[in-house]
């Protein structure tokens, strides 16, 4: 019994030691939003003199290839101007249909106003 224990635990790690993916895995390419000059401006004010990025974080539901939920995590300080990230994500934003989803995806973003610019946060 031991014996038979030992040969499945090595076959266990031989399997998921070489069939782990390489590096990162390309589920989407996908546009970021776009703001108004207004809501730059309103960001640029809550941005204050620190001028380091705004951080927002969306949790994303995906069916099929299709986000069907974008809910913020952590928002900019203004309801819309999360409101309009998160609706551009909901109708612009598509991954692989090889990717079936799933309902607890977090994507984290920048959100800079002094360049007018988002983009996403490495962790």
């Amino acid at each position: 019994m031991l014996k038979r224990f030992s040969l499945l635990a090595f076959s266990l790690v031989w399997f998921f030691a070489f069939n782990e993916p390489a590096g990162s895995v390309e589920v989407a390419k996908v546009t970021l939003p776009q703001l108004s000059p207004l809501q730059w401006e309103m960001l640029r004010q809550q941005q204050g003199d620190h001028l380091r990025p705004l951080a927002v974080d969306v949790s994303l539901a995906i069916y099929n290839g299709r986000v069907t939920a974008a809910t913020i995590r952590r928002g900019t300080g203004y309801s819309d101007i999360d409101k309009t990230i998160v609706t551009w994500i909901e109708t612009r934003w598509k991954t692989h249909s090889w990717f079936g989803g799933g309902s607890n995806f977090v994507i984290s973003l920048n959100v800079d106003p002094a360049i007018r610019q988002i983009v996403f946060r490495r962790s």
